[in-house]
């Protein structure tokens, strides 16, 4: 009975066993995949997590890539603000330094004006003062100062009688009595009562306009370097005394601004002046005793016939000097209606069969040949420039150091020294 049991028991213990050990076998198979699995897994998580670190890395890298990109650019940037800013300050400083000179230049002229008009001195008088060579009444006359006359004071004397300038006016220097003169402050303040404005032309040619307009009817033109009288001056357009009973407009971009004042004249000029003005009022009243009534009054004419060039100077000059006191008329063609520098030397001539230019630089440059000052005889034309390169104005030598000339619309024909301005530039001889 017990062997049966046995029998009976052992097969299904073994089987059983034989299950367990199935079972255990699965498990350990199941386990061993789970492992495998797991270090699947877990190779899977290495490499993803190798792989997101490495995008990491290059995510860090394209960033930091980036943001040193971008600091370039942003340095970039900033270097050329601060180039533009530095351009912008060197500018600007550029721009003070040159105003601060042009104020320091605009100072330093407006105070040369204000020294050069505070020493001046205004003849103050019904007709003159006389102008001497020692600060007293004894002194010799040399010159004469008439009303509104200027002069530059050098200094001042204190006598017994009162104060004495020491003066240079044009071509005169000597003493005249303080009391007779507006002087310093007082004079500045009253010079444009005292000064004449001229339009002096830089163009070879510039037009004279009846209305400032460039389309206004041309009345007539003024050559390269003469002179004519400023009325009224604006940026554009300037008005001027074209002739003595004519105004016009001229461009202002042509013309500079000179100033002239009336000066002292020497006893020389003087006693030439009211001798060439004696034989011109005799001259006059001769012809008004003999001339028909009703006839036109003229001037002598010049002889034909003349033995040696001494005598055809003399003659020259004494015709010329029949037109004393006739007005200057820019471009005018009659020496006693008036004319102009030029025309009244080619005019001149032409009554003594001469044909020369109707310009100053004509003459200058086409007519007779240059000699020196020491070479110069009555009868020679003398050049003068007020630029320093053309001829601007021309006059006839009468002997003497002195000229007669058209001098402006102003003086008209007057007697000069031949030195009257300083912007004398040579002599033309004609005759021989």
């Amino acid at each position: 009975m017990k062997v049966k049991l046995l029998y009976t028991v052992f097969p299904c213990l073994l089987l059983a066993l034989t299950c367990d050990m199935g079972l255990v076998a699965r498990s350990q198979e199941q386990d061993m995949a789970a492992v495998q699995e797991e270090e699947q897994t877990s190779e899977q998580d290495i490499s993803y997590t190798a792989g997101v670190a490495q995008i990491n890395d290059e995510i860090e890298r394209e960033e930091e890539a980036g943001q040193i990109s971008l600091a370039a650019g942003e340095a970039a940037i900033a270097q050329d603000i601060i180039d533009s800013d530095a351009a912008e300050l060197e500018s600007y400083a550029q721009e003070q330094r040159q105003s601060q000179e042009a104020e320091a230049v605009s100072e330093a002229s407006h105070g040369e004006s204000e020294n050069e008009y505070s020493n001046l001195a205004i003849a103050d008088v019904n007709n003159y003062v006389n102008v001497r060579s020692t600060p007293n009444t004894e002194g010799e006359i040399v010159g004469k100062m008439y009303d509104g006359s200027v002069a530059q004071v050098q200094s001042i004397t204190t006598e017994s009688d009162g104060d004495w300038f020491q003066v240079i006016s044009g071509e005169v220097e000597g003493y005249i009595k303080a009391e007779f003169f507006i002087y310093g402050d007082a004079a500045a303040e009253v010079i444009d009562n005292y000064v004449t404005h001229y339009a002096v032309v830089q163009a070879d040619r510039l037009n004279v306009r009846q209305e400032p307009d460039t389309s206004a009817s041309r009345i007539g033109y003024i050559d390269h370097g003469e002179k004519a009288q400023i009325i009224e001056y604006g940026e554009e357009w300037a008005k001027i005394r074209y002739t003595e009973n004519t105004e016009g407009y001229v461009a202002s971009e042509f013309i500079t601004i000179e100033e002239e004042f009336i000066y002292a004249k020497s006893i020389a000029e003087e006693q030439a002046e009211q001798a060439a003005l004696q034989e011109l009022q005799e001259r006059a009243a001769h012809t008004e005793q003999t001339a028909p009534e009703n006839t036109t009054i003229v001037v002598t004419p010049p002889a034909t016939n003349y033995t040696t060039n001494t005598e055809l100077r003399s003659a020259i000059v004494q015709y010329a000097m029949q037109y004393l006191g006739t007005p200057y008329v820019h471009g005018g063609r009659s020496l006693a209606s008036g004319t102009d520098c030029s025309g009244f030397t080619s005019y001149i001539y032409a009554e003594f069969g001469y044909s020369l230019s109707r310009t100053p630089q004509g003459q200058w440059g086409g007519n007779g040949r240059s000699i020196s000052v020491s070479e110069i005889q009555p009868g020679d034309i003398v050049c003068y420039s007020s630029n320093g390169s053309k001829c601007t104005h021309v006059g006839i030598y009468i002997g003497n150091g002195q000229i007669v000339h058209e001098a402006n619309s102003r003086k008209g024909t007057i007697v000069s020294d031949i030195y009257y301005d300083s912007t004398f530039i040579g002599v033309k001889n004609v005759i021989d």
